[in-house]
């Protein structure tokens, strides 16, 4: 990862056409993808609402309509659920802290509306986490299911539109999902596995940095 990172600083700043910044903020509904030993799936299990903010780095890349950016987000996340067969409740609320890389291309101009396809990738610190289980709150710090590093890939597109030739607003669209979080024993049928999905809708701003003379 560190060598990717290190490559990426590299393209970009030797391929530096159009230099921005860019601050975001949105909701994202979120919940887990879950399969117990057996490989069955918890099916009453629903997305909540959280809300993230971020900013960071676009630079224009290799070609007139490809960007790269680096940023960083503070997110939450979270999913609430029951189990009917005995009567548990479930709720789960975390908050991360998130570094991403990304990619997006400009597909086409139209009313003035620029239209964009976007991938990230991210690496995620999780800062505060609890799991409510009926009348008892658990802290998931430390716990080994939920307190690693998580790594997390989404996939969208977006609009912006200039207000002015220093300032574009944006509106994007992302669908999100993470490696396991937790995964079956080796070397046994234990099919357990884990995940995040996600979803959210996002607005931003882009601020154009002065070109290099």
């Amino acid at each position: 990862m560190k060598k990717i990172t290190l490559l990426f600083f590299l393209f970009v700043g030797i391929n530096s056409f159009s230099q921005q910044l860019y601050i975001e903020a949105g909701k994202t509904m979120s919940s887990f993808e879950y399969k117990n030993s057996e490989g069955n799936s918890l099916d009453n299990l629903h997305a909540t609402s959280q809300s993230f903010m971020t900013m960071g780095y676009r630079n224009q890349i290799f070609t007139k309509n490809l960007y790269g950016s680096l940023g960083t987000s503070y997110a939450g996340y979270g999913a609430i659920g029951s189990d009917d067969t005995v009567g548990n409740f479930f709720e789960w609320n975390m908050n991360y802290l998130e570094f991403n890389v990304g990619l997006d291309y400009e597909l086409f101009t139209a009313n003035k509306f620029k239209f964009y396809l976007k991938g990230t990738a991210s690496i995620e610190l999780m800062l505060q986490g609890t799991q409510t289980l009926n009348n008892m709150v658990i802290d998931l710090k430390n716990n080994d299911d939920f307190d690693k590093t998580l790594f997390d890939f989404r996939g969208g597109f977006g609009a912006s539109h200039a207000i002015s030739d220093q300032l574009s607003f944006y509106v994007q669209f992302m669908y999100g999902r993470s490696l396991k979080l937790k995964d079956g024993t080796a070397n046994t049928d234990d099919q357990e596995e884990l995940r995040l999905v996600s979803k959210n809708v996002s607005f931003g701003l882009l601020i154009n940095l002065p070109k290099k003379k």
